[in-house]
């Protein structure tokens, strides 16, 4: 089980099953069985938590606040705001766990969520369609891919916490602003200039066109035509194409020259946009 910096998150569960996680700046996932028995967490970031199998018992408070039972159906979202004491007493059930700094909240431009000002009543919602199928894109990725893309993790990232605002009540931000050519440019110039970079990520590149990530995620693909995502794994595959019909480098080589964390990542992700391993990419040109 991972082991959650308490500095970060400080977090005492009952035993846990089938454990797995992703862990990413100010991103974590898990999956798991959690066993009854009480849960006692608090920490810098904001935990969403969804229960994919339905608790027969199930009770929880905020801060100080007196225990209430409460109903919670398969797939109820729970959303515990940063630096407040969480308490559950409950039953056995399978969940998706997914922590993420405030930042990205409060860069989302989303008006009218504010969670210290917000009832403990709205902390937990039936999860929409959408909500839902970003949180299971998330664990699915954690289950079953061996190399996670970082860059996918962080878009699903903000794509879950768009939803969950709104899922709780708050309302989305008029217009989509735009990009100036002379930040486009910058943009686009700073990925080639850190292609290399493994963890070069979104909100990186939104500073340096000195925008929200949420508005700056929204504009770049109205500017280019898809997500700053998309553009960088684009660029790293083009660059891959390359090297690979230059024939000097090897495939190890090759994959940490343009971002990925080991060969087998690259070769997958290569497989997958091209529809031909890089080996034999590579041969093609023999």
């Amino acid at each position: 089980m991972l082991d959650i910096d308490p500095r970060i998150f400080s977090i005492n569960r009952p035993s846990l099953q089938q454990y797995k996680a992703f862990v990413q700046r100010d991103l974590i996932i898990e999956t798991y069985h959690s066993s009854s028995g009480e849960m006692v967490s608090q920490g810098s970031l904001h935990r969403i938590s969804i229960n994919r199998t339905a608790h027969r018992k199930y009770a929880h408070r905020y801060g100080s606040a007196k225990f209430r039972s409460v109903d919670r159906p398969s797939f109820t979202l729970g959303f515990q705001p940063a630096l407040i004491n969480f308490e559950v007493e409950g039953d056995a059930a399978d969940y998706i766990s997914i922590f993420q700094a405030p930042k990205l909240y409060e860069n989302l431009g989303l008006r009218d969520f504010d969670p210290d000002r917000l009832n403990d009543d709205v902390f937990s919602a039936a999860s929409d369609p959408t909500t839902l199928q970003v949180a299971l894109s998330l664990a699915a990725a954690v289950e079953q891919t061996d190399c996670v893309d970082p860059l996918l993790m962080e878009h699903l990232g903000m794509a879950l916490a768009c939803s969950v605002v709104r899922l709780l009540g708050a309302k989305a931000p008029v217009g989509i602003r735009s990009i100036t050519s002379e930040k486009l440019k910058r943009v686009t110039e700073y990925v080639e200039d850190y292609l290399y970079r493994a963890d070069l990520n979104v909100d990186e590149l939104a500073g340096v066109a000195h925008m929200s990530h949420f508005h700056f995620s929204r504009a770049f693909k109205k500017a280019v035509g898809k997500p700053p995502h998309q553009f960088i794994l684009d660029r790293r595959i083009e660059k891959a194409r390359i090297y690979l019909a230059d024939g000097k480098e090897t495939l190890s080589e090759i994959a940490y020259a343009i971002g990925f964390s080991s060969q087998a990542h690259f070769s997958s992700v290569f497989r997958r946009m091209v529809g031909v391993t890089p080996a034999n990419y590579r041969k093609s040109f023999q």
